[in-house]
């Protein structure tokens, strides 16, 4: 397995996140069908061992979303023992697919997100720091693990621009907003220039080392449960971000292009939290409705 592991990390540039829910899947797999001491073969790598895995994790409560990427975990370590001639022939079609409705994604509305922005103060470096930490995934959809990996010179103030790098170190570049270009220049005006060079991370601590993707997350839970009261995810402030295009006009493919998604078909989930924005689509665009007004 940790080959496999690093072949992941390494070679096929998959996020920390991901390589560690892959050794999760596996080790769970082994565990329930103890396996640690089987060497993997056509003989002990069964069908039936795969169904009564993922019977296992249905009978544990997992969700079907859960179930559905442990087997897509297997199907990739399975397909991974082939190349490397482990085994004979590729055993991933043992694996039994595994359907799931997928999730909606849950987005923080205008007036929400108006009310914690306006709750945040500009006045010194920390205080701008945390405005710019829910400002920049807003206007931007970036992932968590992209405003980590931020820069000062990722951000073109003169080009209004941002750089961000994705899954599997994707660069996208998409456009600022003045209020986002705003809200980056004042929290230069009060940081040392000696921290502002092009390498330096623009999200930091107190100590002045990068800020972890956990201290982001709280950063946002604390002002936001001051602001608004609830819970709130970096994840969801893409989602508000998508979600908002959307009800402003956006095209699919552009809001696609935005988001770094590879297909469409990822990017369409938000066309079902916005129906009243579609229904007026449809009838400002289709001929026989644009006729009846």
């Amino acid at each position: 397995m940790g080959q496999f592991l690093v072949d992941l990390a390494d070679t096929r540039r998959f996020s920390p996140h991901t390589v560690a829910a892959y050794r999760r899947d596996l080790q769970q797999f082994i565990d329930s069908q103890a396996m640690a001491a089987v060497a993997p073969t056509e003989r002990t790598l069964t069908a039936q061992r795969f169904q009564r895995h993922l019977a296992g994790l249905a009978v544990q409560g997992l969700s079907n979303r859960s179930i559905a990427r442990a087997a897509a975990s297997l199907r990739s370590f399975l397909q991974f023992l082939h190349r490397r001639g482990v085994v004979r022939d590729d055993l991933s079609e043992r694996v039994p697919s595994v359907k799931f409705a997928a999730n909606l994604p849950q987005f923080l509305s205008e007036s929400q997100m108006q009310s914690w922005i306006k709750s945040l103060p500009g006045g010194d470096r920390w205080e701008c720091r945390d405005r710019c930490l829910v400002v920049v995934p807003y206007a931007t959809g970036a992932r968590l693990a992209e405003l980590v990996a931020l820069n000062w010179g990722d951000i073109e103030l003169d080009g209004k621009t941002v750089r961000l790098f994705g899954k599997r170190s994707r660069e996208r570049v998409v456009p600022a907003g003045q209020f986002l270009l705003d809200t980056v220049a004042a929290l230069r005006a009060v940081t040392p220039e000696t921290d502002t060079r092009e390498k330096d991370p623009l999200f930091v601590n107190r100590r002045g080392s990068r800020l972890t993707a956990r201290s982001i997350s709280r950063i946002l839970q604390r002002t936001f449960r001051s602001a608004v009261g609830g819970h709130v995810t970096p994840h969801r402030l893409r989602h508000t971000f998508a979600t908002h295009m959307l009800e402003h006009g956006a095209d699919l493919m552009a809001l696609k292009e935005l988001l770094g998604h590879q297909n469409v078909a990822t990017t369409q989930i938000y066309t079902h939290v916005t129906p009243h924005r579609l229904a007026e689509v449809y009838a400002s665009a289709f001929p026989t409705e644009q006729r009846s007004h």
